[in-house]
C-alpha cells in the first residue's frame, strides 16, 4: 500500500511540474503530448519513440511522444527516431 502511495505522489509531483500546453504554446524543441498527463516534451533524437508529424489527436496534441527533431524520422517499423536518408546533402 506505501508504495501505492507513494507512486501516486510522484505521479501528481511530476504533473505539477511539467510545463502545462493545453491552450499555451509550448516553445521550440517541442511539441504539446497528452499521456500522462498534458505537458509539453522535446523533440525525439535518434532512437527515441516518436509519432509522425501531424499525428495528433482532435485537441491537436500529440498522443505519448513527440514527432522527432529537424533532420529525423519516425520509422513505423519500431516508431522511433532515425537519420532521414532521404535527405540530400
Amino acid at each position: 500500500m506505501l508504495k501505492f502511495v507513494v507512486l501516486i505522489f510522484v505521479v501528481i509531483m511530476a504533473s505539477t511540474f511539467a510545463e502545462q500546453c493545453g491552450d499555451k504554446v509550448c516553445g521550440e524543441g517541442t511539441c504539446c503530448s497528452e499521456f500522462p498527463v498534458v505537458h509539453c516534451r522535446e523533440l525525439g533524437i535518434v532512437d527515441d519513440l516518436c509519432m509522425s508529424p501531424g499525428e495528433t489527436t482532435d485537441s491537436g496534441r500529440y498522443l505519448f511522444f513527440c514527432p522527432c527533431e529537424t533532420g529525423l524520422r519516425c520509422d513505423k517499423n519500431d516508431w522511433t527516431c532515425k537519420q532521414d536518408s532521404s535527405r540530400s546533402e
